[in-house]
Parts: structure tokens; C-alpha cells; sequence
């Protein structure tokens, strides 16, 4: 490659300087003129029917613009799941904007737009609701039994679905085992934490049409999820893509209600509408849903597994939402396909309760299934005194072999066995103490977690989105624009299509913008989410950009009267392949190609030629060939005060194959962020909620615990294993989501080591401990 090669080098983030600068291009920074501001009036109860709605006082204040009520929203029932379709049959159609019966406490009722914010709080408190309470239940498990208060009458005993996976013979494999273990495996409800709230700026034109700028995650689900809340055209709604947002991690993978009240007052008023979220807001808004796992595994006397089965409840809340989707990824991705076994089944339950809806998050159901599997993977591996690193190579994937979801596809690039055998080597694992026999109060243990199996995107999934567009185009000056809907989430995905052109292009990173797109402009691009961004929008991006150099080779092949198929692009110049005296600047081509037909020169008029001619520029639309694993191995040290029950992580190795490392800076970035999350949704993160009211009892940052600079650890070192994935840009994969799906694993068998007695149920809270050691 040439010198101006940039791909696995950390060049300097395009949007660093805007950020530390104040951040400017922020949604929740974005205004316009003459702009109203929505609020929300919620639901005290957990479930009720609304009898009546007087807003005629609140119409009245000063400032106030118009007033929304349940009888004024269309009423088309949808999913409101940006990457499916709005009536894909995989999902529950079960979620409008405005309804007149409440199923959780905090459901919107009414919303107002006024000419401040103030006065829009203030109008909140003059609207008069008249409800009759209904039953609840907040328990998924009691709400499957007989006679439980039904919330949805299509979904008899709560279940919004119940999906299953089986081959085999499980009483032959139970009855092939030398030993049963089984156990039940519990998470939380934690939320997102995105730095940046939801917000939304609504502006209507004169013709009903609506754009839109918003914090979410994917341009055109919005789009076509507002177009059906409001039951238009698509055609008559673009969103505009934001340069970046603050943060996502799945939260903002739906449209929520705050894009469709805020358009449709907009479209009331005839003015730009403004909504956003208080961080409490936010916080009954979306979440991880809880998954409560039953396990029963058959192994041999040397740790072959020979049966499985698995029963796995979620609690959806009030809608189902990401339920049904979440349920299956945790099926097929978190529990049932990433290890080998013979004889499997697997069972789900998706379960509305009167407790918040549940939404996306950065791992989508695998971190609920790793937690348990590997729980019980090491207290196979502690009971029969097996070498944990053997066992989990004994029963996993390996490189070559037939991916284990995608019939016809295989695990190209997985390296498996040098992720584990790096991480245990770099902490020193086989130094590590038997479980519970450090000496003194604070104990230390090592514990590791590997997850075997994940995604670079979609492909192979029901239902879902998966393809990927850009325009590139080169400018006279040498630069190049990039257009492409790939929502930056503050991870880096600009950086990442800023290489990928670059590198393609033989320019120096500093030369390529990604530039403004919308739906009306840019082609269509799956959300980012399902670590999909590097491999399915960074393959596009390289498509447009391979588009991109055969425009600038057929105009360069007229004006230096060579082959277009033996010309080459290095250095910035084209030039005959093997010919470095044929090099012309792409700058000269570029500004011919764009010059009059006719120029006036020295000896006068003459003409170029039509080949040369037109903007030089390139667009690809496609699907990703594959959908390759990532493979993850988290290792980790803690300390364990057995008199507070406090933990402490000491230490962290994570080892991954990424395939090429396409920007080290953000895969670091990435490891080190998903542990923070994964080590707050391990140790202290939890969404707590009054039984008897389910009012929010944990809604802001003072009563929801997340790791702070202060918890930690200061050595958190990444190993990334020299892999080359054949089908990716530049032999490149995801790694985003597996960054969280271990450390919740591997710190509770860390923990274990530690004190010598497991943990089954998250998050793992000093009062916790201290039960599990029978000192409370």
C-alpha cells in the first residue's frame, strides 16, 4: 500500500475538536426560530382506564400553543422497533403514541406545547385526568399463571411470545451424562445511561410534510415509524442524520413517543416543536430487560456436555417492544449456539407486566445468557476439578467449522483458542488460589468468562434490516465527501468510515468529510446497532469508494490516453501500473473532469472529450456476504472485603479477535467503556420500583449507582489476536457488543474465587456477599 495507508492506525478523531469544544452539533444543541417546547403529562398508575381528560384550564395559561389528547392520535397499533418493519410478524404490534388505558406508571397521557418550557410544566398541573385503577402484577412468573390481571387481551396469560429451539434427544443425553447440574440465574433491570437525553426537534411545513432532527440511532426506522404513528407517507416525513449523538448503546433504537406528540403538534401549531427528556424521563423510558434463567446441564466425566436445557423469562413490562426480538437473540446468540452440545433445548417466555417497557441495550439478551452459562460452565469446571480454559475449548466452536446459525457460512476467521490461552497467560491464571482459600479479610480471586458466539450485523435474522448505502464523491481541492446514514453514537463509527475511504482512496485521513445526509438524500442504511457498523456500513462505504476510483480512472484513462484497467491510485496520483513517470495528480483529473467542455488556452478554443467529463463520484446499496463472530475472553482480578461485602476490581485483561483492527484508539475505547458497563451491571446498577404503586424509586444518577473514575481499575489492558477476516472491509469485524457481554460473567466468578461461594443473581451488592458469606 502506499504511505497514505491509514487502516490500523489511531487517526485523529474528525469530531474530537467539536466535542472538547462544546459540541455544538449535539441534537439536544439544535434550535430554530419562533421554536415551542413539549412536555408530557404521565400516568401516576400502573394500570388504569381513562375515564376523562379536562385540559380546557391549561389551554387557557399564557404560552400555551395547543394541547394533545389520547382521542386526537391516530390510532395505528405498530412495533416501534426501528430495524423491522412496523407490522413484521416476528414482532408484537401492541404500542401507540397516546392510549386511553395505562399499563405502567410513567405511560404518557397528554402532552402540551407551549412557548417555554416553564409554562408547559406549568400547564402540566392544570390538566385534570379522571382514572379507574385497574389490577397489577410486576412479577413475569405470577403473570403467566391463571387468573393474573391481563394487560393485552391478544396475548393470553401475558405472553407476548414464546419462542423455542431443539435438536436431539434430551432424555438420551441426560441419561449419556455422569453428572446434572442445574441452577437459576437472575438480572436486573438497568438502564442505558447515554449521556445525552432524548430529544427531538419537530418542524412541519405548510404542506404537512415533517423533518426531523433527533438523538436516536437509525434515520430511516424513524422515518418510517413516524410515518406510521401518523399514519402518512414516508415520502412526507425526512429525518435529518445527526453528526453525532451522545451516546445510545441500543436505548434510542425505537421511536418512543416524544418524535410523533412532538410532529403532530407541529403540525397543530404550524411551528418547530421541541421535546426532551428530564434524565427521570429518561430513566422509565428504556431499559435492559431482566431475564431470569433455568439451566440443566449433562456433562461426562471429562466436561463434554451431552444435554442442555434451558427456560428463559423475560419481563417486557407494559409493551412488548424489543421483547420479542430480545428474547430469540438471547436464545439463539446467548444461550443455545455459541457452545457444542448434542442434545439441546431451549425455551422463552416474553411476559408483559405493569413495569416499564423494556428497550435495546448493547448486547441485546446475550450478557443475561453469559452471566448464567458461564456461571454454571465454572461451577462444572470447580466440582469435577476440571481445567476451566480445556472445558471451554472442549466444548466450543473452531476455526473452519460450519457457522452454528448461518446454514452454508463458516467461522472464517475465529480464534477462539489464542484468545483464551493469551488472556490466562497475560493474568496469570494458573497462579490463581483455590476458591475461598486466600487468607485475611480482603480476598483476591481471578475469574474469567468467554462468550463464543456473536454477530457482525444481521444477516440471517428474521425480519430485520440489514443493508447499507453511500455516496463518495472527490472535490477539485483533493477532498473527498462521504454520504452515508450510519449514526455516529460516540464510538467512533465516523472515524472507522473516515478510514475506510481514506484508505481506499490513497488520501491522508485529514482529506475525507463525512458531510450532512438525510432520508431525502443519503441511501438507505441499517441502524447502528449489532456491532454491525465496521463490517456491513464499512463494506458499503468501501463499495461507494471502489465506485468512487473507476469514475476517476475512466476520466483519468481519456485524458492520459492509457487502459482504465491498468491504471493505480497512489500517493494521490494516477498513474499506469508500474509506470511512476505516467503519475498525474488526481487533482488535475478531478478539475478536468469538472472544467467547461471547451477551453480557451494558449493556442486557443479547444475541446476535452465527453469521457473525461462529470463529477467524480460513486454510490453502493448492498447486503454484507456474511455475518462473521467476533470471539471475546474476558479476565479479571478482584478483592473482596468479606467484612463490607464490598468488591473491588483490581485488574482486567480482555482478549478478542476482531479480525484487523481498523482504529486501535477506538477498539480500546470500546473494551474499556463496555466494561465500565459491564462492571455497573455486575456490581451495583439497578432499576428499583415501588411493588405496590410502581412508581420509580431509582430515577437519576444519585440513586442509580454506575461505575465512576473512583471504582475503576486503573489497569485494564486489551489483547486483540492477529486475525484477518476474509469477508470484511479490510479484514475487519465487530467488537462493540462483546466488550459487554462478559464482564458481568467473569467478575461473578472472579467473586467466587475470591470468597469461595457463588452468586447466582445480579447485581452482586455488598449486602449480597454478606448474605452469601452468613454475615446478614
Amino acid at each position: 500500500m502506499s504511505t497514505t495507508n491509514v487502516i490500523g492506525k489511531s487517526i485523529t478523531r474528525p469530531d474530537a475538536y467539536d466535542k472538547v469544544t462544546g459540541g455544538k452539533k449535539y441534537p439536544v444543541n439544535y434550535t430554530l426560530p419562533g421554536m415551542l417546547h413539549m412536555k408530557i403529562l404521565r400516568s401516576p398508575y400502573p394500570h388504569a382506564k381513562i375515564l376523562s381528560i379536562d385540559t380546557s384550564e391549561a389551554e387557557k395559561l399564557k404560552g400555551v400553543r395547543a394541547v394533545l389528547t389520547p382521542d386526537e392520535v391516530p390510532k395505528k397499533y405498530f412495533t416501534p422497533v426501528y430495524f423491522v418493519p412496523y407490522n413484521a410478524p416476528s414482532m408484537v404490534q401492541d404500542f401507540i403514541l397516546l392510549s386511553d388505558t395505562v399499563r405502567w406508571a410513567g405511560q404518557p397521557v397528554v402532552a402540551v406545547a407551549a412557548s417555554s418550557e416553564d409554562i408547559a410544566e406549568q400547564a402540566l398541573e392544570l390538566i385534570d385526568v379522571e382514572y379507574e385503577e385497574l389490577p397489577t402484577v410486576f412479577d413475569p412468573e405470577e403473570a403467566m399463571k391463571d387468573g393474573a390481571p391481563q394487560l393485552h387481551e391478544a396475548s393470553p396469560n401475558n405472553i407476548a411470545k414464546n419462542p423455542s429451539f431443539e435438536f436431539g434427544d434430551m432424555e438420551a443425553g441426560f441419561e449419556d451424562a455422569d453428572h446434572i447440574f442445574e441452577g437459576v440465574y437472575e438480572t436486573q433491570r438497568a438502564h442505558t445511561c447515554y449521556m445525552e437525553p432524548r430529544v427531538c426537534v419537530a418542524d412541519s411545513d405548510t404542506d404537512g410534510r415533517i423533518t426531523i432532527h433527533s438523538s436516536m440511532q437509525h434515520t430511516f426506522g424513524l422515518r418510517e415509524k413516524l410515518a406510521v404513528a401518523l399514519d402518512i407517507p414516508e415520502s412526507m416525513v425526512n429525518v435529518v442524520k445527526p453528526t453525532y449523538i451522545g451516546g445510545g448503546f441500543g436505548g434510542k433504537l425505537d421511536i418512543g413517543f416524544i418524535e410523533g406528540l412532538a410532529a403532530l403538534l407541529s403540525l397543530k401549531t404550524g411551528k418547530p416543536v421541541r421535546a426532551e427528556h428530564s434524565r427521570g424521563e429518561d430513566f422509565i423510558s428504556t431499559t435492559r430487560n431482566p431475564i431470569k434463567v433455568y439451566l440443566k446441564t449433562g456433562v461426562k466425566k471429562d466436561g463434554t456436555y451431552t444435554a442442555r436445557q434451558i427456560k428463559s423469562i423475560l419481563d417486557c413490562g407494559a409493551h412488548a417492544t424489543h421483547g420479542s426480538e430480545v428474547i430469540m437473540v438471547h436464545g439463539l446468540y446467548g444461550t443455545f449456539f455459541p457452545w457444542k452440545c448434542p442434545n439441546q433445548i431451549w425455551e422463552g417466555f416474553t411476559v408483559y407486566t405493569n413495569n416499564m417497557i423494556g428497550g435495546g441495550y448493547r448486547g441485546y439478551g446475550a450478557p443475561q445468557g453469559c452471566f448464567a452459562v458461564e456461571s454454571q460452565n465454572d461451577e462444572i469446571c470447580e466440582t469435577l476439578d476440571l481445567d476451566p480454559i480445556e472445558f471451554r475449548l472442549k466444548n466450543t466452536h473452531r476455526e473452519g467449522d460450519p457457522h452454528p446459525v448461518l446454514e452454508g457460512h463458516k467461522l472464517a476467521s475465529y480464534k477462539i483458542e489464542e484468545c483464551l490461552r493469551q488472556g490466562a497467560e497475560r493474568i496469570g491464571f494458573d497462579k490463581r488460589q483455590a476458591a475461598g482459600s486466600a487468607e485475611g479479610v480482603k480476598k483476591k480471586g481471578i475469574g474469567f468468562a468467554v462468550h463464543p458466539l456473536w454477530v457482525s450485523g444481521c444477516v440471517g435474522f428474521p425480519d430485520i434490516y440489514e443493508h447499507s448505502g453511500a455516496t463518495v464523491k472527490l472535490n477539485r481541492d483533493g477532498t473527498a465527501d462521504v454520504i452515508s446514514a450510519c449514526v455516529d453514537l460516540g464510538s467512533g463509527q465516523i472515524s472507522m468510515l473516515t478510514a475506510v475511504v481514506a484508505e481506499e482512496l490513497s488520501l491522508s485521513a485529514d482529506k475525507v468529510r463525512i458531510v450532512y445526509a438525510d432520508t431525502d438524500t443519503a441511501p438507505f442504511d441499517a441502524p447502528t446497532h449489532a456491532s454491525r457498523a465496521t463490517y456491513s456500513a464499512g463494506l458499503a462505504t468501501k463499495a461507494a469508494a471502489v465506485e468512487t476510483k473507476k469514475r476517476l480512472f475512466k476520466a483519468a484513462a481519456a485524458v492520459m490516453e492509457a487502459n482504465a484497467d491498468d491504471l493505480v491510485l497512489e500517493d494521490g496520483k494516477v498513474m499506469v501500473k508500474g509506470v511512476p513517470e505516467s503519475a498525474v495528480p488526481m487533482t488535475d483529473i478531478i478539475a478536468r473532469a469538472e472544467s467547461p467542455f471547451i477551453q480557451v488556452g494558449e493556442q486557443g478554443p479547444a475541446p476535452t472529450t465527453i469521457a473525461e467529463k462529470g463529477t467524480i463520484i460513486g454510490t453502493a446499496s448492498q447486503a454484507p456476504p456474511s455475518n462473521p463472530s467476533p470471539v471475546g475472553a474476558q479476565f479479571i482480578e478482584v478483592e473482596v472485603d468479606t467484612d463490607t461485602g464490598e468488591i473491588e476490581v483490581l485488574r482486567v485483561v480482555y482478549s478478542a479477535d476482531v479480525g484487523q483492527v481498523i482504529h486501535p484508539n477506538s477498539a480500546e475505547g470500546q473494551v474499556e467503556g463496555g466494561f465500565q458497563q459491564g462492571m455497573g451491571y455486575a456490581l451495583m446498577e439497578n432499576l428499583q420500583f415501588d411493588q405496590e404503586t410502581g412508581a420509580c424509586l431509582s430515577a437519576d444518577f444519585l440513586d442509580y449507582k454506575i461505575p465512576t473514575a473512583m471504582e475503576m481499575p486503573s489497569n485494564i489492558e486489551s489483547i486483540f489476536i492477529d486475525s484477518h477476516e476474509p469477508t470484511g472491509p479490510y479484514g475487519g469485524k465487530s467488537m462493540s457488543e462483546m466488550c459487554l457481554i462478559v464482564p458481568a460473567a467473569a467478575i461473578a466468578n472472579a467473586v467466587y474465587n475470591a470468597i469461595g461461594v457463588r452468586i447466582t443473581e445480579l447485581p452482586i451488592t455488598p449486602e449480597k456477599v454478606l448474605k452469601a458469606l452468613g454475615k446478614l
